[in-house]
């Protein structure tokens, strides 16, 4: 009976690592491919892919007896240490492949190896656990499930407990350890000798290479996983000479501070503040929708005193940060309230009206999440403004090619539910043909938006397609053109 017990807790082992890599893998990509439908298909397809393989390999190593299974969880832990090694391959083979292939890529080179080995595992010990055939389906039955259990135990416990306890590499390194404690027990349980000195070596090194490859890079003063990004703190010298705190978000910089006084750096948030100063005095409420660093609500209290600010910010850690590093920690801002909730749960939990909602999420470099960009998203923030307000939102976009894309559904969305409309340009000399900031405003009338700075440059897109909803939103495949065509920003 404890003979079958440790092939439960081998089993078991094997589905809780594979989804610690899965989960895992998918944040150690998010710096390049963000977390929206594209990478998390390439990821679990090819995660899907490697354990079908290895079911099907495995199953012929069993019967044919001459690789033992410590062999194969070995290879297994061994492999489980490329993605700490191989950190930097994504930007590589995104530059080399492209957006979506780079994505498959990257799955298939870190993830796959370790992910296919335990594949292998549930065909050697249904294997060892049959005694006859008026068993097997039963006996393949239980390996299966407890490896499912392992599964389902290894999601929540991941994405809980240990994303936000330690660094990715640690994490990769924990696991890669476990993999060879796995290889160890296998080898009592189903015969074998491995080198022990050896192994036990690899079982302690491991994790200690995860924990020294931790560590940040000299312009980062802070980087930590959260239940919903990979976030880092940066401080550096940009091209105009001064010194720039950064928040940066799944790999995009979110938010952008000069050091030596505060201010904005990001060119959205200076050409918001100076497209609604003619008509900043009659703010009296405003809405921001994803706050970051707060920096953007920072300026808009110190632009205009007194105005009373809601910040709708989904991660709490986020808002913690913006405290120890950027202005809003800097002194007390009763005027600005932080409130952590989802943005649509935000908008349909009261009937506050503002003079301003501003849209600023985005999930990934340029991807806004789909869920904030359509009709019915787009309704309630309508609902939440007040007659005489203003929508306004940040968008990243090309002007020209096919990485318009998004933008022209996004144009047909906007005035399926806004009466009037505009997109303008924060910077007149960028290349069309380059991926730039765009601020879009929207309100009750046209008289209205006539009366922001009309020095402005309308963006020349014109509305296209059907308008986004939450039943039809592609809007990654639809952000993901412009990477097919080359991302540059000038």
């Amino acid at each position: 009976m404890s003979r079958r017990l440790g092939f439960f807790a081998l089993a078991f082992g094997s589905g809780f690592s594979v989804l610690a890599i899965e989960i895992a893998g998918a944040r150690l990509i998010a710096p390049v491919f963000g977390l929206s439908v594209v990478p998390w298909t390439a990821v679990i397809g090819v995660i899907l892919s490697a354990l079908a393989l290895g079911s099907h390999l495995g199953g012929r190593l069993a019967d044919a007896g001459r690789v033992p299974l410590w062999q194969v969880l070995v290879v297994a832990s061994l492999t489980g240490a490329v993605p700490i090694l191989g950190a930097g391959f994504p930007w590589v083979a995104r530059a080399a492949f492209g957006f979506i292939p780079g994505a498959l890529v990257s799955a298939l080179v870190l993830f796959a190896p370790p992910v296919l080995c335990l594949g292998a595992v549930v065909p050697f010990l249904v294997q060892a656990d049959t005694e006859d055939l008026a068993s097997v389906g039963r006996r393949a039955g239980d390996m299966s499930a407890a490896a499912t259990a392992g599964s389902i135990m290894g999601s929540f416990v991941t994405g809980f407990v240990l994303l936000p306890l330690m660094p990715l590499p640690m994490l990769l390194g924990l696991t890669a350890g476990a993999l060879m404690l796995m290889a160890l027990a296998s080898a009592r349980l189903l015969g074998g000798s491995p080198p022990t000195g050896q192994t036990a070596a690899v079982v302690i090194g491991l994790p200690m290479l995860g924990i020294l490859t931790s560590g940040l890079p000299p312009d980062t003063l802070h980087a930590e996983q959260t239940l919903h990004t990979s976030v880092s703190v940066t401080e550096r010298i940009w091209g105009d000479g001064r010194l720039v705190r950064e928040l940066w978000q799944n790999g995009g910089s979110s938010s952008a501070e000069y050091v030596e006084s505060g201010r904005p750096a990001h060119v959205y948030a200076t050409a918001s503040l100076d497209m609604i100063e003619p008509r900043i005095d009659g703010v009296e409420r405003a809405l921001v929708l994803g706050g970051a660093a707060l920096t953007l609500p920072v300026a808009l209290e110190e632009a205009r005193p007194g105005m009373l600010i809601d910040v709708v910010e989904i991660d709490a850690e986020v808002t913690e940060l913006a405290g120890r590093f950027f202005a809003f920690g800097q002194r007390d801002r009763p005027g600005i309230r932080v409130h952590h909730t989802d943005a649509r749960i935000f908008l349909r939990s009261g009937e506050e009206r503002y003079e301003l909602v501003y849209l600023d999420v985005f999930d990934h470099l340029l991807t806004v999440p789909w869920t904030m960009v359509t009709v019915e998203a787009l309704q309630d923030m309508r609902a939440r403004t007040s007659p005489d307000g203003v929508f306004m939102a940040n968008v990243l976009s090309p002007l020209r090619g096919d990485g318009t894309a998004f933008l022209q559904r996004f144009r047909t969305t906007l005035e399926a539910v806004f009466p009037a409309s505009r997109i303008y340009m924060t910077d007149p000399s960028t290349d069309p043909a380059a991926t730039q900031n765009l601020i879009v405003v929207a309100a009750e009338s046209d008289a209205m938006l006539e009366q922001l700075d009309a020095s402005w440059v309308p963006a020349p897109v014109p509305a296209s397609g059907h308008p986004l909803t939450d039943a039809w939103a592609p809007v990654e495949f639809l952000q993901a053109r412009v990477f097919l065509e080359g991302l540059r920003w000038r």
